[in-house]
């Protein structure tokens, strides 16, 4: 499966997934403004037993967060309305949250970019458009060695 996943691709398999839904299992937090780069990246980590919350703003993914907490917090660089370095430094600065591994995503793979990112507290960066294979293996890799999975 080496499949590029762009926000354009529609995908069929929608079932199954819905926040507060988690039974166990480890929970990303999906954080991007584009409802279609979220649902793909969910199927994409359904498939491997992982609950999917969802946020499509900065301040949607902090309440999010802040009532989960999630494993993992998979976030678009880009939001609406504030960059998702912000919503990183949030996260790091929030006693409860600040254990949860970060990911960056984003189509601008400039190295600025890449640090901003790090500088932010990010632990990985995966470029738009995704390799599916990549964000499981790098999903699986940060959830096991955080003992989630």
């Amino acid at each position: 499966m080496n499949r590029r996943i762009s926000p354009g691709r529609r995908h069929a398999a929608r079932g199954g997934r819905r926040e507060g839904d988690h039974r166990g299992r480890a929970v990303v937090l999906v954080v991007d403004d584009h409802a279609d780069s979220r649902e793909l990246v969910a199927t994409v980590l359904q498939d491997f037993g992982i609950a999917i919350a969802e946020a499509a703003t900065g301040r949607e993914a902090l309440a999010r967060a802040a009532a989960l907490p999630p494993d993992l917090v998979l976030i678009d660089l880009s939001l609406p309305d504030c960059h998702g370095t912000d919503v990183v430094r949030a996260l790091k600065a929030d006693p409860r949250l600040s254990h949860v591994p970060v990911v960056a995503l984003s189509a601008s793979v400039m190295a600025a970019d890449k640090a901003r990112a790090a500088e932010s507290g990010c632990i990985e960066f995966i470029e738009k458009p995704m390799i599916p294979d990549h964000v499981v293996s790098v999903v699986r890799r940060l959830l096991d060695g955080a003992g989630a999975l």
